[in-house]
């Protein structure tokens, strides 16, 4: 527990929202960690304007000594948070956090080549050390094959390691593009011998800092 006491966060009171998130009509992009539109829809349904609001990703965040490397697209996340009148936090490169309590943690496992155990258990340590009572940790993920055929689905480690770390389990969103009434997939590559799963959602998990004593 850092120096710095912790207070109640200071976004809304929690909501359940619907169960599935339209997010326009165009694909989703695979290779995208921070997808706009669900980043989007995120802060501005848990999170209230003047909320701190920090993105951690997987893997880890480099530093070259004193000097922290931002990398594009995390930078670009950064920059929408502002826009939306929140301040954004960027992920820390150790467990040890002394700065204010966060209100909303949002985390993306939307990177290839995970390790869904160990990466599911390194956000909910961060989003458990930073987050006020009462704050939240939001997870994007997504069912999918590795370049090499191996499949991830981090869904199950997520949900583990966060009861594990005494987080409340309050919802599970899917957020996909829709036309119509149909889901619009992601164009499949052609087959190059491993198989190869067709995006056409993220998967939003939705978890609770509760107050304690």
């Amino acid at each position: 527990m850092p120096a710095t006491s912790r207070r109640r966060s200071t976004s809304t009171a929690v909501r359940v929202p619907s169960t599935l998130w339209a997010l326009g009509t165009e694909p989703l992009d695979p290779d995208d960690r921070w997808p706009d539109r669900a980043l989007v829809h995120t802060i501005t349904e848990f999170s209230a304007p003047g909320a701190r609001v920090m993105l951690l990703s997987w893997p880890a965040p480099v530093s070259r000594g004193a000097l922290r490397i931002i990398e594009p697209d995390t930078a670009a996340a950064l920059s929408t948070i502002g826009d939306l009148g929140r301040h954004g936090l960027d992920t820390p490169t150790d467990r040890t956090w002394a700065g204010e309590p966060v209100d909303l943690v949002v985390a993306s496992l939307l990177a290839d080549h995970l390790d869904p155990i160990a990466a599911a258990e390194h956000i909910t340590a961060l989003a458990t050390e930073v987050l006020a009572m009462g704050g939240l940790l939001v997870v994007f993920s997504r069912c999918r094959h590795s370049d090499s055929g191996a499949l991830f689905d981090p869904a199950g480690s997520v949900v583990a390691a966060a009861q594990a770390a005494d987080l409340l389990y309050l919802q599970h969103i899917i957020a996909a593009p829709i036309s119509g009434h149909q889901i619009t997939a992601t164009p499949t590559p052609a087959p190059s011998g491993n198989a190869r799963h067709t995006v056409a959602h993220t998967d939003v998990f939705v978890f609770l800092q509760p107050a304690h004593g």
